[in-house]
């Protein structure tokens, strides 16, 4: 008889162990489930980032840039796009620009490598950088896009 009952009530506190384990886990599994609805939750759209990225830029701006280029200002969108707003003023250099597919083709390389040596925090954002550029009487001069996560 005494041995029934010592089994019994093993069993018991085997059945009470396994109840606790169950509700162990089904806790920690909701309070994972929940921490990850926070950080998703927190996580800034790339829409509000690249118009906080843009106020940041463009209170530094305009800006010569370079020899001859200038950089007047900065937007964001639609959608995730950030563009860059240049304006070449250095009027022959706008002149071997327009029209010309080599230069054009060389200065979407340097943009391009620009991106990815500048801007890794865009690779996986999905942004697309936009570089807007026009000569001193506003006609565009090339309008250049590049997908960061072609980086």
């Amino acid at each position: 008889m005494r041995d029934e009952a010592d089994r019994k009530s093993w069993a018991d506190v085997l059945e009470a162990a396994a109840a606790i384990a169950v509700v162990v886990a089904a806790f920690l599994f909701a309070r994972q489930y929940r921490e990850s609805l926070s950080i998703e939750e927190d996580a800034e759209p790339l829409s509000l980032t690249l118009q906080r990225e843009a106020a940041e830029v463009n209170a530094t701006l305009p800006e010569m840039v370079s020899e001859g280029v200038r950089l007047d200002k900065t937007t964001a969108g639609p959608g995730n796009i950030f563009n860059y707003n240049y304006t070449i003023v250095d009027d022959e250099a706008a002149r071997t620009l327009i029209g010309n597919a080599k230069k054009l083709a060389e200065l979407k390389s340097q943009l391009h490598e620009r991106v990815c040596l500048t801007m890794p925090q865009h690779r996986t954002s999905g942004a697309i950088i936009r570089y807007f550029l026009k000569d001193n009487k506003g006609e565009t001069i090339a309008d250049v896009m590049i997908d960061a996560s072609d980086c």
